[in-house]
């Protein structure tokens, strides 16, 4: 091999080794960056389910909220239902009186106040028409689908709107009850423009959540008979109501600030 080839070859050494170097310098410093995004993500969920379980511990009645207000509002609907002509137009009247009762509560708990079953009243007016404005919204949309569809292929698509809704207004009693949103159409863009701003901050503790309540075994406590429905149904309405406040915080870590702001906050004080 002559000197010249000899040094080509040597050089081609050199620069494999150097962007095999390089190559692993960038890995590694990807991994500990994932590190640190991971560390800030788990500790604003940490802090936001923390939080939650003190707001719920100094309102702990609140955990029977969803449950009775369920039960309750199965109950009026049943009756307003019987009631010719107006029945439906009425069970969206009971809907949004119970919708805007829990989100008051909620609300309240996750501010940190202590409430009392005394302000039921106030709590039924509180976001009523915010919720109301956002019901009609999605009531105009059902019955586009009715004028403009097909009857065979109603039903998919009504299907397909109440997914949609589920995901694009997942945000939307954050919004009512937090941004003080009134409109339907309102709070339909601050919910959207919320996701797309943190759709994966709010999304993947959110999916966390449901996973973990679609795999729960059914009727656990069957073997107790009606005293284990009712107990089933507490458990449920209490993990929804810590899953609700906790998404209340979630919210309110997550809107407002972008992803660079965490991690600035993180790396300055070290803590979230």
């Amino acid at each position: 091999m002559t000197a010249s080839g000899g040094a080509r070859c040597h050089a081609r050494l050199q620069g494999g080794k150097h962007q095999g170097g390089t190559a692993t310098r960038r890995m590694t410093w990807s991994a500990v960056r994932a590190m640190k995004v991971l560390t800030v993500y788990l500790r604003i969920y940490a802090d936001a389910f923390r939080q939650a379980l003190a707001g719920i511990r100094k309102n702990a009645w609140t955990v029977l909220l969803p449950i009775g207000l369920l039960y309750a509002n199965s109950l009026a609907s049943g009756l307003v239902l019987s009631i010719p002509y107006l029945g439906q137009f009425l069970v969206w009247i009971v809907w949004a009186a119970a919708a805007s009762c829990y989100l008051y509560f909620v609300g309240e708990v996750v501010a940190k106040s202590r409430v009392k079953l005394d302000e039921f009243g106030r709590s039924i007016r509180a976001y009523f028409w915010s919720v109301a404005n956002l019901f009609f919204v999605f009531w105009v949309a059902t019955l586009v689908i009715s004028l403009m569809v097909p009857p065979p292929q109603q039903p998919v698509f009504s299907r397909l709107l109440f997914l949609a809704a589920a995901i694009l207004l997942n945000a939307a009693p954050e919004v009512i009850y937090q941004r003080g949103s009134y409109g339907g159409l309102e709070t339909t863009q601050r919910s959207i423009r919320f996701l797309q701003d943190n759709w994966i901050e709010w999304g993947i503790p959110n999916l966390l959540l449901l996973a973990l309540w679609y795999f729960l075994p059914p009727n656990p406590l069957g073997m107790l008979g009606s005293i284990g429905s009712i107990l089933e149904a507490v458990i449920e309405g209490a993990f929804v109501h810590v899953v609700m406040v906790f998404r209340g915080h979630l919210f309110a870590a997550l809107d407002g600030t972008s992803h660079r702001q965490r991690m600035y906050r993180y790396r300055s004080s070290g803590a979230v």
